[in-house]
């Protein structure tokens, strides 16, 4: 059975929704006399803004298109068009007009019968779909053209056992995050180009309730007046949380940040300025430890959103091909394409069920148990923190976390102190922390490493080196300090620092020409960076001729 055709077996049986603990809401879908008559709407409205079909965008608004393509949601093509209006970014689709054009000539009860017989009926192909809607049209004289039969049988298709018109903006490979403030508010988007966006989309009550009890059962959780909150993630692995109207005034909200199927590589990141040529291949030098020799310990820290989980992705493709990694999270994010690995997840507890609850300290101490080379952990917040310290310290190198932390600094007094409470004595096995924020930029939210630091020490004293720095001038960081791993790894690799440096000249040839030949996708990255382990020789010859 697949992901949708659950929430469509949930829908038309009571008792699977009962069984999977989903709220239960009045049925707006009920003919019957004894049914509560609440005012029914769409299930969405329309931005006034949105107000031309396509043609007439092209024509009128060329100005101010920042871009068109179009998303494919199974045999569905949606076009969508981004463009600039009283300063705001829009993402718009068109159709939506065309959809609400159409359904302007239904009445209510119209609707009310679609939506009940399509969802009582085994009709789930979009042909199907067109020839009732042809039908129902032919025997109640509603007149309607071809092309608005088109429209409304894609309208239909998207919220009978789907999440509606999110379902588009959801199968848009170029967003990050969908978000829904409320009812009958704008939604909005998080473009990996064009950042925030706000759309045409808007949910009413019914539909917003429907969208987050449908989400709540693909995530297999309870959402209700006793269980406003839900925290949790779709089976794609995106991550979601939805709270209902008892806790936001506004209405329902929904924010999902999107599992992406294309993650980016350390070559998006250098193409986004986010690392240059220089930090990337130091970092790709200091986490594979110069062939394995002495792999460095690292913590990225930074603010909500700052990109630290897809930094970690990143640097975490940097490991040995031959590694053993495990992978620690709470939602299954990281994306590495090496064989020899493991991924845990954490299990959030039940009420009444004691021992349910797996936490990421749970995780991390049997992790220690399978023999990893490496551990990577999503996000350390509790006592997982000292956990992953002791791995740090029992020989474990080539670790890896991150940290909500606003500098080096800042992360250093969360760790020693509580819930962490990492003793200072054990903070010297952390080799690296790397501090990556958002920043504002000619008006533009960007996400740039501010600084990556050292740590040293012995016994209480910790001591902290700046080796690189963010120049907000030049939009680059520069090195600001000597690195004593360097010292550490030439000596245990038996090479001297020129052979060093000259490695690293290599690794930013080998990063240039990915770059410049615009390859970004997981697994080529991977393949190179697993050559270069193999024989790296071979590799630069072949890219330098």
């Amino acid at each position: 059975m697949g992901l949708f055709d659950r929430i469509q077996s949930r829908d038309s049986n009571p008792s699977v929704a009962k069984k999977n603990n989903v709220s239960e809401t009045p049925n707006i879908l009920d003919t019957s006399e004894k049914a509560k008559k609440p005012e029914i709407k769409v299930g969405f409205s329309v931005n006034e803004r949105v107000k031309q079909p396509v043609e007439e965008f092209e024509r009128d608004s060329t100005s101010s298109i920042l871009d068109k393509y179009f998303v494919k949601v199974d045999d569905i093509d949606f076009d969508v068009i981004i463009e600039k209006e009283n300063g705001v970014t829009l993402y718009k689709i068109p159709e939506i007009t065309l959809m609400n054009t159409a359904l302007a000539k239904f009445s209510d009860l119209d609707i009310k019968t679609i939506k009940a017989e399509l969802s009582e009926s085994t009709l789930q192909k979009l042909g199907q779909i067109q020839g009732y809607l042809k039908n129902y049209s032919e025997k109640n004289n509603l007149h309607l053209r071809d092309i608005e039969i088109l429209h409304l049988s894609h309208y239909f298709y998207l919220i009978i056992g789907k999440l509606g018109l999110l379902e588009i903006p959801l199968n848009d490979s170029k967003l990050e995050e969908v978000m829904v403030n409320g009812v009958e508010s704008p939604s909005f988007v998080f473009h990996r180009k064009y950042q925030m966006c706000e759309t045409n989309i808007r949910l009413d009550r019914h539909e917003g309730t429907r969208v987050v009890e449908s989400i709540a059962y693909l995530a297999g959780r309870t959402i209700d007046s006793r269980t406003p909150m839900l925290d949790a993630f779709l089976p794609d692995g995106s991550r979601v949380n939805a709270t209902m109207s008892d806790v936001t005034l506004g209405g329902n909200t929904i924010t999902i940040r999107k599992f992406s199927e294309d993650p980016l590589t350390i070559i998006d990141l250098i193409n986004f300025g986010t690392f240059d040529l220089e930090l990337a291949a130091f970092l790709w030098q200091a986490v594979e430890g110069y062939f394995g020799a002495k792999p460095a310990n690292t913590l990225i820290v930074g603010g909500t959103g700052s990109g630290k989980t897809t930094t970690l992705n990143v640097v975490s493709m940097f490991s040995m091909y031959t590694d053993r990694l495990v992978t620690i999270e709470d939602t299954p994010e990281l994306q590495v394409p090496l064989t020899h690995l493991i991924k845990m997840i954490t299990r959030p507890g039940r009420p009444g069920i004691q021992g349910y609850e797996i936490t990421m300290d749970d995780l991390i101490k049997n992790s220690l148990r399978m023999r990893p080379d490496r551990i990577f952990v999503g996000e350390v917040r509790g006592s997982e923190a000292h956990s992953l310290l002791v791995a740090m310290n029992t020989g474990h190198d080539g670790c890896s976390g991150t940290l909500h932390a606003n500098s080096a600094d800042e992360a250093l007094i969360r760790l020693i102190n509580p819930p962490m409470n990492v003793p200072k004595v054990m903070m010297s096995s952390v080799d690296f922390i790397i501090n990556q924020q958002r920043i504002k930029r000619n008006k533009k939210t960007v996400r740039r490493i501010l600084g990556v630091v050292e740590i040293g020490g012995s016994g209480e004293n910790i001591t902290k080196t700046e080796l690189f720095k963010y120049d907000g001038i030049s939009d680059s960081v520069v090195k600001t300090g000597i690195c004593m791993w360097e010292e550490d790894v030439c000596q245990i690799a038996g090479i001297t620092r020129d052979e060093l440096m000259d490695d690293r000249i290599n690794r930013k040839k080998v990063l240039k020409y990915m770059v410049n030949n615009n390859i970004n996708d997981i697994r080529k990255v991977g393949d190179v960076i697993k050559q270069y382990q193999e024989n790296p020789e071979n590799i630069l010859k072949n890219i330098l001729e």
